[in-house]
């Protein structure tokens, strides 16, 4: 049963498959394939080769699109190929095939667990940098959240909700 909350939205209930069993690390897998189209719209510029060796949060495609986002690395190793593949949903799809070798990141990712905020960030500082990372809904569309945040001229973003669970 759903509750649905005064001012809209939709509460599920708890009882979710994973509710009552612990976190686990898992091992990394010998190779991965990252679609290049990880938005609704235009998929991304792949800017890495065949044979080049990537780290993981290294942009390897760009979203050049206005509907588009940028892909990064989630593991460190070698691309072995720049293919189509079935996405989740039954679509071929073109992705980056990477051979995983070791645990090494993009040297300017801050990996630290302190929180710094940056409160002095201009409205079209905070989208590129947000452009800048990928970033996108996880609503099913994945919308690119660049997008979302451009506020149309004449008008005003009251509230920005964050829903960071």
């Amino acid at each position: 049963m759903l509750k649905t909350f005064k001012i809209g939205g939709v509460h599920p209930e708890e009882g979710k498959l994973s509710s009552s069993v612990p976190i686990e690390v898992l091992p990394l897998p010998a190779s991965v394939s990252i679609p290049i189209g990880q938005s609704l719209g235009a998929p991304s510029n792949v800017i890495v080769e065949k044979g080049v060796m990537v780290k993981v949060g290294q942009l390897i495609a760009k979203g050049e699109a206005f509907i588009s986002s940028n892909v990064h690395s989630s593991v460190s190793g070698k691309v072995v190929k720049i293919d189509e593949i079935t996405d989740q949903s039954g679509y071929r799809k073109k992705a980056i095939i990477i051979e995983v070798d070791g645990d090494e990141w993009e040297s300017s990712i801050d990996r630290s667990t302190a929180v710094v905020r940056e409160n002095n960030l201009s409205q079209q500082e905070l989208i590129n940098r947000i452009q800048a990372m990928g970033v996108v809904g996880l609503g099913g569309a994945t919308f690119p959240s660049h997008v979302k945040l451009m506020v149309p001229n004449g008008k005003k973003a009251e509230v920005l909700i964050i829903n960071g669970g």
